[in-house]
């Protein structure tokens, strides 16, 4: 239990929780699942990113992901009650995945513990940053307030390596993916507001990294800001190296993109994710 707080905070293995963070703040993890053929895996429980990737890149078929179930958010609530007075529970945005959905029946089961579920709308480390506000907060209503404020605020902005992996799994057209693997496009999506938004279409991926950097400037002041990667550890660092330049009084952190967020981006996916001031 983290100093004398009186409520825990939990989310799910799609926030791409700095493992140091778990420990000092005190997070519990539901993990999501990733389905290969007749295989399940619990994200970063029985797999890990690196067995996860390797999977991937030989797969010929994609592999599938699922939320966790009522079941196993309320076993988790049930043993956090012999702890806690109440709890936090900071989820994958409801338009990716039925997971929020899933905490919320979960809550229900669970007699006389307060459970306060709160959609993201987003995605990977925004959701461990509202998860750090919540740690951080006196009481489980400050905590629910400031995360609640902050949701709107939240962006990611993604470069990928190839649409082959969002193609495969039908979130883009094949005339679309085909497009852009002929012209060896990089694209440059934004994830805000609950939507995935194109920014541009970049040549080069040196240059598409620039880029993601200028972009990042136009949106300062921001209130918080991380690097997160799939499996372009060199790449990530050196955009944490051009964005503490740029931001030298902010902890820039650098996350790893995990099973179920890569299933969509597949490999060398790179982004940068931040809180808007």
């Amino acid at each position: 239990m983290t100093g004398t707080r009186r409520f825990a905070v939990v989310t799910d293995s799609t926030a791409d929780l700095p493992e140091e963070w778990r420990t000092r703040y005190g997070i519990a993890v539901v993990p999501l699942k990733v389905i290969f053929g007749n295989e399940t895996f619990r994200d970063r429980v029985d797999i890990t990113d690196d067995e996860f990737f390797r999977r991937l890149g030989a797969a010929t078929k994609l592999p599938t992901t699922s939320a966790p179930s009522p079941g196993e958010f309320a076993d988790v609530y049930r043993k956090l009650a012999e702890s806690y007075d109440g709890c936090i529970s900071i989820h994958l945005g409801a338009q990716l995945s039925a997971t929020v959905q899933a905490a919320q029946i979960g809550a229900h089961a669970v007699e006389g513990f307060r459970v306060n579920v709160i959609d993201s709308e987003t995605v990977t480390m925004p959701i461990a940053f509202l998860c750090k506000v919540a740690a951080e907060s006196q009481t489980l209503e400050a905590a629910t307030t400031a995360v609640e404020e902050r949701v709107p605020k939240c962006r990611v902005l993604a470069l990928l390596d190839t649409l082959r992996y969002l193609e495969m799994g039908g979130r883009l057209s094949r005339a679309q993916a085909m497009i852009g693997t002929m012209l060896d496009l990089k694209p440059l999506l934004l994830v805000a507001d609950r939507e995935i938004k194109p920014v541009e279409r970049v040549r080069t991926r040196s240059r598409a990294i620039t880029r993601m950097v200028e972009y990042l400037r136009g949106e300062l002041p921001v209130e918080h800001v991380a690097v997160v990667h799939a499996q372009a550890p060199d790449e990530a660092e050196t955009i944490a190296a051009d964005l503490r330049r740029e931001l030298p009084d902010q902890e820039i952190v650098i996350g790893k993109i995990g099973a179920v967020l890569g299933t969509h981006t597949g490999p060398r996916a790179l982004g940068a994710v931040y809180i808007k001031k």
